[in-house]
């Protein structure tokens, strides 16, 4: 045999009262809600909730159990329901009878998340289309510095000259061998200079000679500078100044964005 669906009326504290079987119905009068209940809590359960909010064709609010979001103050005590659900997110009212409904004018909603946790918070403006301009006249200027300079001090190691093995006096020679010198990288604050190296080159040596002096069956090797590096220390470049950077302006063309759309109401639930 079917089971009839039963439908209770009454006040809202009567409806709070109620517990009623699972699947019932009743209607609160005084909110005009539909109420269904599960057989065990008290006052059951809106089937469209106090707070809910939807798109709505009419000019008004279809009737008192809805009002439109227009950012009006209401009373907390005749919208208990609604005050409950929303609080004072979309405004405060007097701070003590009456609260803010959401104001939805020229508006679109989006929903709360992390880049907008804040219930109730308005962004931008309330415009379809925005022009937005970034980055306009961006114009900047590198710093500039100086730094000083030190003492190029180099050092390596030299072959020993021949000397006479009687008199222990230096031969005559100025034989160098081509080298070549090794820099490291050489590195300022902000400015990397590709490693510098020195050119092959001679080092010269003037000629050496002993008046009068005469060695029979005497070789004179040759005189070589072995490989060796020069060690300089920082290198630094005295009042060098990197000349300010400007970067041109940037500008990137308005660019407005028009929805096509279709205006409504917003209304929610008491």
């Amino acid at each position: 045999m079917a089971t009839a669906l039963q439908l209770r009326r009454g006040t809202t504290a009567q409806n709070n009262a109620f517990t009623g079987a699972v699947g019932e119905l009743s209607v609160d009068t005084q909110t005009e809600a539909l109420i269904v209940h599960d057989g065990s809590t008290a006052g059951g359960f809106e089937v469209v909730p106090s707070g809910s909010i939807i798109a709505f064709g009419g000019a008004s609010a279809p009737d008192a159990a809805w009002l439109l979001c227009d950012g009006s103050d209401i009373n907390r005590t005749t919208y208990a329901r609604l005050f409950a659900a929303i609080g004072t997110a979309y405004g405060t009212g007097n701070g003590s009878s009456t609260f803010g409904l959401p104001d939805l004018r020229d508006r679109v909603l989006l929903g709360k998340g992390s880049n907008n946790s804040t219930l109730g918070a308005e962004t931008g403006s309330a415009a379809a289309s925005s022009v937005i301009t970034n980055a306009t006249n961006n114009t900047g200027t590198a710093t500039s510095g100086s730094t000083t300079a030190s003492t190029n001090n180099t050092t390596g190691t030299f072959a020993t000259s021949a000397k006479d093995s009687a008199t222990g006096t230096a031969l005559t020679d100025n034989v160098n061998a081509a080298h070549t010198h090794s820099v490291p990288g050489l590195s300022v604050p902000g400015l990397s200079i590709p490693s510098l190296s020195v050119a092959s080159h001679n080092h010269a040596v003037p000629g050496l000679s002993v008046p009068g002096l005469s060695v029979p069956g005497l070789s004179i090797p040759s005189l070589s500078v072995a490989s060796h590096n020069h060690s300089v220390p920082g290198l630094s470049v005295p009042g060098l100044s990197i000349p300010a950077l400007t970067v041109p302006a940037l500008s990137i063309p308005a660019l407005t964005t028009t929805l096509p759309s279709s205006v409504v109401n917003y209304i929610i639930k008491t």
